[in-house]
């Protein structure tokens, strides 16, 4: 592994843990990746530079994974592999894709202009990827098509995926993976059809 990936690997782990990376020091960081302090200078300005592009690493990893095009072309296929891939993603980065799906402006300890474009841009293609899974439900006569005419049922859809997921990924269920993707989208068709 190149040292400057070390480094950023070392603030990842930091941010999977919802640690306040702003609040630890270039020195733990590099004591961590097992370099000296001055290392860390040769590939990053300073902490926020490395804080900024770790985040950035980060986004457009889970942007890739939560995104990449759909091998389903069903519905309900499409629905539960969307949901699957932010399952996966939860699993692993749960604060920061807590983020993503609530549309927050900003992440966990540490603002910037650069990461919040970036965590809007994700955003905005997830809440495209679902607008489009439900327009194929509209075609399949799965869903309603006065659907887009009540952008409020979008919100409660989104509280219904991060809710269940979340409890799904803190353990707060007794389902399995199949089972929680199962209700998530049984209840999100009961959701549409109201």
């Amino acid at each position: 592994m190149q040292t400057k990936d070390k480094i950023i690997e070392v603030v990842i782990e930091y941010i999977k843990q919802d640690i306040d990376v702003t609040q630890i020091s270039l020195s733990e960081i590099a004591k961590k990746a097992d370099i000296g302090k001055s290392t860390v200078y040769e590939y990053f300005e300073n902490k926020d530079t490395l804080i900024c592009d770790t985040y950035m690493y980060l986004l457009s990893y889970y942007e890739q994974q939560i995104l990449n095009p759909l091998s389903e072309t069903t519905f309900k296929k499409a629905f539960i592999e969307q949901v699957r891939r932010l399952l996966h993603a939860m699993n692993d980065a749960k604060h920061l894709v807590e983020t993503i799906m609530s549309h927050q402006k900003q992440v966990n300890h540490f603002n910037n202009k650069l990461i919040d474009k970036k965590m809007n841009e994700v955003s905005d293609h997830l809440q495209e990827r679902f607008i489009d899974i439900m327009r194929l439900g509209i075609l399949e006569k799965a869903v309603p098509s006065g659907l887009t005419k009540q952008p409020t049922r979008g919100y409660v859809i989104q509280a219904l995926i991060s809710g269940l997921s979340f409890q799904y990924i803190n353990k707060q269920t007794q389902l399995d993976e199949e089972g929680i993707l199962n209700l998530i989208y049984d209840e999100v068709l009961r959701v549409l059809q109201y």
